[in-house]
C-alpha cells in the first residue's frame, strides 16, 4: 500500500494565466447640461494599462485589473475592475465597475467587448468598444448621469 501512494503522481495544481495589456481610445461623452436632453462631445484620450486574469482550467471566464489616465484638457486617474466571459480564444465580452478618483470622482458601471487579432505565438492587438454610466460623484451632475461611449485599440501580450 506504501509502495502505490508512493508511485502516485502529485496531482497539478490550478494556475493563473496572465495577460498584460496596453490601450488608447476615445470616444464621445454624454450628459444632460441642464436642458433635458443628453449632449455629447468629444471625450478625452484615455490610455489604459493592467492585467487579465484567468485560470488554466476555466479559460472562458476572466477577470481584469486595469488603471487608466484620461490626458487631454485636464488629466484624470481611475480603476476598472471586470469580469470577462471569452467567447472565443481572441472575442471576449465583460461587464465592469469603474470610475475616476483623481481630481475629482465618478463611479459607474460599464459594457464592451474586445475582439482579438494575433500578431504572435503570445501577442494580441486588439480593438474595444464600450459604454459606461456614471450615477455617483463629485464629477456628476447633480440629477444627472455622466454617459461614456468609448473606442480603443491596444495590445495584449502573454505574460
Amino acid at each position: 500500500m506504501v509502495a502505490i501512494v508512493g508511485w502516485a503522481n502529485a496531482a497539478r495544481a490550478e494556475g493563473w494565466l496572465t495577460d498584460g495589456v496596453f490601450a488608447i481610445g476615445s470616444g464621445l461623452q454624454g450628459g444632460d447640461p441642464g436642458t433635458g436632453s443628453v449632449a455629447w462631445t468629444r471625450a478625452r484620450t484615455r490610455i489604459l494599462t493592467g492585467i487579465d486574469l484567468r485560470s488554466d482550467e476555466d479559460l472562458a471566464n476572466a477577470m481584469g485589473f486595469y488603471g487608466f489616465a484620461e490626458v487631454e484638457r485636464r488629466a484624470s486617474f481611475g480603476g476598472e475592475v471586470r469580469y470577462q466571459r471569452w467567447w472565443t480564444p481572441t472575442i471576449g465580452f465583460h461587464a465592469a465597475i469603474l470610475g475616476t478618483i483623481a481630481p475629482e470622482t465618478m463611479v459607474g458601471a460599464g459594457v464592451g467587448a474586445r475582439f482579438g487579432f494575433p500578431i504572435a505565438d503570445r501577442a494580441t492587438l486588439f480593438i474595444e468598444p464600450g459604454f459606461a454610466a456614471f450615477p455617483l460623484g463629485s464629477d456628476v451632475p447633480s440629477d444627472s448621469v455622466v454617459l461614456w461611449a468609448s473606442l480603443a485599440g491596444g495590445i495584449g501580450v502573454a505574460l
